[in-house]
C-alpha cells in the first residue's frame, strides 16, 4: 500500500527549499553593454557655452592647435606652443563690449584680475565628470566684470564683456574669448604649452559645453 505524504515531510521539504539560493534571471547582453557605456560617458553637470552661437565662433584657434609666429592662423602672433583652450571670435557686426560672457558652469569664482597675455581674466572652480576643474575666461574688460572671488555663479550667469581689441583690456590681443578648462582645483593661467603630453592637463572645451550656449 502507498504511504501517504505526511504534513511533517512536506514541512521538511519546504524548509529545505527555503534555504536554497535564489537564482536571478541573466541580464541581457545589450542591457549590460548599455549600462557599462552609460557609466563611461562624461557627466557634463549642466555646462553650457560661455558665448552664444559658440560653434560659429571657433574659426581660428581651436583646442590643441600648435602655433608659431610663422604659421599661426592669427597674425601677428607672439606665442608658440599647443593651445590650451579654444578661442571664440567676434561675429560680423559685433563689438566687444556688446558681447556678454556667461558662466559655463556652476561654481565659485576664484580669480578676477589682470594677467599677462590675457588682460582681464576670470577663473571659476567647477566640476566635470565628477572631478574638480577650473574654467578660465580670458581677454575680458576687467572694469566691466560683474563678479568677484568667493562668489558662487550658476551656469548662465553673466560674468562681463569682451575687452577692446589691441588694448590693455586684452593685453594687446585681438578681441575674442579664450576659454579653457583645466583638470584639478589649482588655477593655471598658461595659454600654451610646449608638448602634447602637457596638454593632457586640460580638457577640450568643445567636448564639455553644448554648442548652443546660454
Amino acid at each position: 500500500m502507498r504511504t501517504p505524504f505526511s504534513m511533517f515531510g512536506l514541512c521538511l521539504l519546504l524548509a529545505a527549499c527555503g534555504t536554497a539560493p535564489a537564482v536571478l534571471p541573466p541580464v541581457p547582453e545589450s542591457s549590460a553593454a548599455s549600462q557599462a557605456s552609460s557609466m563611461q560617458q562624461p557627466r557634463t553637470e549642466g555646462w553650457i557655452a560661455p558665448l552664444d552661437r559658440a560653434a560659429e565662433r571657433v574659426t581660428k584657434k581651436p583646442f590643441g592647435i600648435h602655433v608659431t609666429p610663422q604659421d599661426s592662423p592669427v597674425q601677428p602672433e607672439r606665442f608658440t606652443g599647443y593651445h590650451t583652450g579654444m578661442d571664440l571670435e567676434l561675429l560680423p557686426g559685433e563689438t566687444p563690449h556688446d558681447v556678454t560672457v556667461h558662466a559655463a558652469c556652476t561654481g565659485e569664482v576664484v580669480a578676477a584680475q589682470r594677467v599677462s597675455g590675457y588682460g582681464g581674466v576670470v577663473v571659476q572652480r567647477c566640476t566635470w565628470n565628477g572631478e574638480p576643474v577650473t574654467a578660465l575666461y580670458g581677454h575680458l574688460a576687467l572694469d566691466r566684470v560683474t563678479v568677484s572671488p568667493g562668489q558662487t555663479l550658476q551656469s548662465g550667469d553673466a560674468i562681463g564683456v569682451l575687452g577692446t581689441a589691441y588694448s590693455t583690456e586684452t593685453d594687446g590681443e585681438r578681441a575674442h574669448l579664450h576659454f579653457a578648462i583645466h583638470h584639478g582645483a589649482a588655477v593655471e593661467y598658461k595659454g600654451y604649452v610646449s608638448t602634447q603630453s602637457t596638454l593632457g592637463a586640460w580638457v577640450d572645451p568643445a567636448t564639455v559645453i553644448t554648442s548652443g550656449g546660454s
